[in-house]
């Protein structure tokens, strides 16, 4: 059993530092890229970036004078900036600028209306718990 719980340990290091691809397109001059995203249609791959160590992939829905847009892409423009290893959505407003920033660590993450987490740290999280539980009784 504690085998298994290294093995699952070294593989969750191994993903945290291994790169990723993020999206990177504009509604405004790409609709696909709003919401629904559509990655079948106009989106090719010329529109997915690796990203730097450090950086995270982002959505930002804009919202301005009852119009809406959607950016895809990586933290680096610095508008909006993300903590690195912080998955989640934060709404900013500023005057008639309303913004949901979403930021997430996983390939290609940022397609998606909600981030969702790494299916890897659930899998550990659920191995640790079933080990102390295997270990208790």
């Amino acid at each position: 059993m504690q085998s298994i719980f290294i093995l699952l340990l070294t593989l969750g290091c191994i993903s945290i530092v291994s790169t990723y691809q993020c999206y990177q397109c504009h509604g405004e001059s790409n609709g696909d890229c709003n919401d629904p995203f559509n990655a079948t249609g106009g989106i090719t791959d010329y529109d997915k970036e690796e990203a730097s160590p450090g950086e995270i992939c982002v959505k930002a829905k804009l919202k301005t004078n009852g119009r809406s847009t959607i950016e895809r892409d990586t933290n680096s423009y610095g508008l909006f900036n993300c903590v690195p290893g912080e998955n989640g959505c934060k709404k900013y407003i500023n005057g008639d600028l309303t913004a949901t920033i979403c930021c997430c660590t996983s390939d290609l993450c940022n397609a998606v209306s909600i981030i969702q987490q790494k299916p890897l740290i659930v899998l550990l999280t659920m191995s640790i718990s079933v080990m102390f539980t295997y270990r208790w009784y």
